[in-house]
């Protein structure tokens, strides 16, 4: 291993855990003590850490066994050291939903000294596979990476993922058709489990006709249904698939898509439905602006819940919504990229799929 790979990785290793003993290191990257030694004696020189007995420390850091303390930044910044790392982030919106999880990498990459790039697809798989490719000839050590369609398998993208050189996390996507195809990792949020806690919600307030409504071609409503069928099951309630609604959205044509809503509710007082989950919160804010103008009472008449969380709360009734923990998925997202770029110069770590629970933030719109 090259020396400058070395020195890479002990600034990791201070990075994560705040100190690093250089015996305990040599033996995990199979090299000597002494060499170890020396790359500390360098990075002292440079000013980056501290030396202490047995190891290092951050330079004016402490080591991790000492009292809790405020550890100083490692963040990465133009003109400043080196970074640890860099790791390109293609997702396919940085407008909606995504900015949360772009957040998360981002005070990740601060906190641990990595560099991130980032890349927008526009739910373009032809755009997402360029800039992949525009990536790995830039020479990223790892990708974060959230494909425009709902599954890899089959597709161009997982192939040109398979071929990857470095570490790739699939973020906020499942990878359980596609783990044939390369080292893929994976952090997403648990949208079955969001779609539970969104009917055991409104289950509990009393409501039976529930229904789910999801806008078309959304790559997170086949897991919220599946996630509405295993609560009407788990509860024992009744429920078939004329409870679920598509909503075709026709862009930039408000009106065309005020006449879906229009036509839903409609269903749902033929059909005697008291509550409604809505996926996006746009649509959700658009039913229950709908509601007013019909007269319809939310929630006395019609419960509505919004899934997303992004302006749920903004709606003349703020609604209540599960909120997916977009920020905590990309962040871990990023930790567990580094972590795998560090595995991949040295030590072994089991490779990952991570779901992470949404969260229910009630209001006005289920409120008894």
């Amino acid at each position: 291993m090259l020396s400058e790979d070395r020195q890479q990785l002990i600034l990791k290793e201070l990075a994560l855990h705040g100190s690093v003993n250089a015996a305990e290191f040599a033996a995990k990257l199979g090299t000597s003590g002494m060499t170890v030694r020396r790359d500390l004696a360098l990075l002292a020189g440079q000013g980056l850490i501290e030396r202490v007995h047995g190891g290092a420390v951050l330079a004016g850091g402490r080591a991790a066994t000492s009292s809790p303390t405020q550890q100083p930044s490692t963040s990465w910044r133009p003109g400043g050291r080196r970074p640890l790392a860099t790791i390109g982030m293609i997702v396919p919106s940085a407008s909606y939903y995504f900015p949360g999880v772009i957040r998360g990498a981002e005070a990740a990459a601060q906190e641990l000294g990595v560099r991130l790039v980032l890349g927008v697809s526009n739910y373009s798989g032809a755009e997402e596979r360029r800039q992949l490719r525009r990536l790995y000839e830039h020479g990223v050590d790892g990708i974060l990476v959230t494909p425009s369609e709902q599954s890899l398998a089959g597709t161009e993208t997982l192939e040109l993922l398979a071929e990857a050189k470095v570490p790739v996390v699939v973020v906020e996507r499942s990878i359980d058709n596609a783990l044939d195809h390369g080292r893929l990792e994976s952090v997403r949020s648990d949208h079955v489990h969001g779609a539970e806690i969104a009917v055991n919600h409104l289950l509990g307030l009393g409501h039976r006709k529930i229904g789910l409504c999801l806008r078309e071609n959304s790559p997170t409503a086949p897991q919220l249904i599946d996630g509405y069928h295993l609560a009407m099951r788990r509860a024992g309630h009744d429920y078939s698939d004329s409870m679920v609604r598509s909503m075709s959205r026709a862009q930039n044509d408000p009106q065309a898509h005020r006449l879906v809503v229009d036509g839903i509710l409609d269903w749902c007082a033929e059909n005697h439905v008291t509550a409604a989950i809505v996926h996006t919160d746009e649509d959700a804010l658009q039913f229950a602006s709908a509601c007013q103008e019909r007269q319809i009472r939310v929630p006395e008449d019609l419960a509505i819940i919004a899934y997303d969380d992004e302006i749920a709360a903004l709606g003349a009734v703020p609604l209540t919504a599960v909120a997916p923990p977009k920020y905590d998925v990309g962040h871990q997202a990023l930790v567990m990229c580094l972590n795998r770029i560090g595995a991949r110069l040295g030590s072994t770590t089991a490779l990952q799929r991570v779901n992470l629970s949404p969260a229910l933030v009630v209001r006005d719109s289920t409120q008894p």
